[in-house]
């Protein structure tokens, strides 16, 4: 009999460090999923942060296209007494608008990099919008 509680206990100690191994190595990929799926939603907010400032600018923008600069491109020459301002306002409008990006992502990364992305987007509406603008006036202020 006491032979036998030596051979189980032979046993028991290699299961028992096995039992702790395989239970640390599940734990650590539960903390490690934790961890980055942090990123990913902290990423994720980011993006949809950037991508309500770049709607913001293009709806500035399209409303000054749509509205003050149509208005100023129906000008003549006959109408300036510069008619230069009207080839500068053509040139502003004839911009190619940057190309709208989703927040579709599968990782951080991707996140990240659409959120760049549309913090140039959202960097050339603003730039865009203030060149139009003063095309627009420069048409108006010429206006006989």
């Amino acid at each position: 009999m006491a032979e036998e509680k030596k051979t189980n206990n032979k046993w028991l100690v290699p299961v028992i460090a096995i039992v702790v191994v395989v239970v640390l190595a599940v734990a650590g990929v539960f903390v490690w999923r934790a961890m980055s799926g942090g990123s990913v939603e902290s990423a994720k907010a980011a993006c949809m942060e950037a991508s309500d400032a770049t709607r913001v600018a293009t709806n500035k923008y399209n409303g000054l296209v749509n509205g003050d600069a149509s208005t100023a491109s129906e000008y003549t020459e006959e109408d300036v007494t510069d008619a230069s301002t009207l080839d500068a306002l053509n040139e502003a409008l004839a911009a190619e608008t940057p190309t709208y990006v989703s927040c579709a992502a599968d990782d951080a990364a991707g996140y990240e990099a659409v959120t760049e992305t549309l913090n140039e987007a959202t960097a050339w509406y603003e730039s865009h919008l203030d060149s139009l603008q003063e095309a627009i006036d420069a048409v108006n202020a010429s206006l006989k």
